[in-house]
């Protein structure tokens, strides 16, 4: 039996959990590749899949979705676990971390089996920020090679009886949702602008409206991001800031004002782009950090 045992993260802790795992079950009798995310081009030769991911702010390293994005068809057809490497401290020895929202996510779109939480490593002298910083205090390594070499034991047990888990796919990412509150977005911002400027004239009208671009799209990022499954923050805000563009080329320029001078305005258009961009990915990775039950306890209290 074949079994890929792969990972993404930036300092190298991760990659020590994946060698360990790897080693395990080279022992048990597998034929195991242990490689980067960023390594591995096919999966097709695999029987069962292990993906590890450094958390970084309750995510995985950008590499690791895209990987699992490439070969999801793939994934959804072998076993597949997940396992992640964070916590500073001994809290992975105390108890069972659940995953994050985001490789929660990842986990139902594949189908995993399980997830596991282990501890993780940060040097001294690491470079770069914010793990620089973290390092002052938090540096070290929480790894347990113990516990490690046991769930690897437990995936060996599994292994040869374990089959594909059940994916779920999750109506919150679809397309016409994401557009739908993009084009919300848009039109609020519109109804603003379009009522307040006869009233007060267009500069004035401006400016209140670039003052409530980021109440706007707070409020349509939290009840899209509220729900489990919605598409990734950055994707999310390059998104929207697209629509809201091409709305304001066709409708506002194009068919309204038959003038495309507005685009030659900072205030009226280049800056609540910009703040279209920068809420909607703030609100939606505040909310990927949010625990599952503080968002759950908000829906139910909204």
């Amino acid at each position: 039996m074949r079994v890929l045992v792969t990972w993404g993260s930036k300092h190298g802790g991760t990659e020590g959990i994946a060698r360990i795992l790897g080693d395990v079950l080279e022992q048990r009798g597998f034929d195991v590749e242990v490689s980067s995310v960023n390594e591995v081009t096919r999966l097709d030769t695999f029987d069962a899949v292990i993906i590890g991911g450094a958390l970084y702010a309750n995510r995985w390293p950008s590499n690791v979705p895209r990987f699992i994005g490439r070969h999801l068809a793939r994934l959804r057809q072998v076993p597949v676990w997940f396992f992640s490497s964070g916590p500073l401290d001994d809290s992975a020895e105390r108890q069972d971390i659940p995953a994050p929202r985001q490789v929660g996510v990842l986990a139902e779109r594949v189908g995993a089996r399980g997830h596991i939480t282990f501890g993780g490593r940060l040097e001294r002298d690491v470079k770069g920020f914010p793990a620089s910083a973290m390092a002052k205090e938090h540096s070290g390594d929480w790894r347990n090679p113990e516990r490690i070499r046991a769930w690897a034991d437990r995936l060996a047990t599994e292994l040869p009886h374990a089959t594909p888990g059940t994916p779920i796919e999750h109506r919150a990412a679809s397309l016409p949702r994401l557009l739908a509150h993009g084009v919300l977005g848009w039109a609020l911002g519109a109804v603003i602008l379009a009522g307040l400027s006869p009233l007060i004239g267009i500069t004035a009208a401006r400016i209140i409206h670039t003052l409530a671009v980021p109440f706007i799209f707070s409020a349509v990022g939290w009840h899209y991001f509220r729900d489990r499954g919605a598409r990734a923050p950055p994707q999310t805000a390059v998104v929207w800031t697209a629509i809201v563009a091409l709305l304001d080329l066709v409708i506002v320029a194009g068919l309204v004002q038959r003038d495309f001078a507005m685009f030659s305005s900072i205030l009226g258009v280049w800056l609540p782009l910009v703040l279209v961009f920068l809420t909607t990915w703030a609100v939606g990775g505040m909310m990927e950090m949010m625990p599952e039950t503080v968002r759950a306890a908000k829906q139910v209290n909204a």
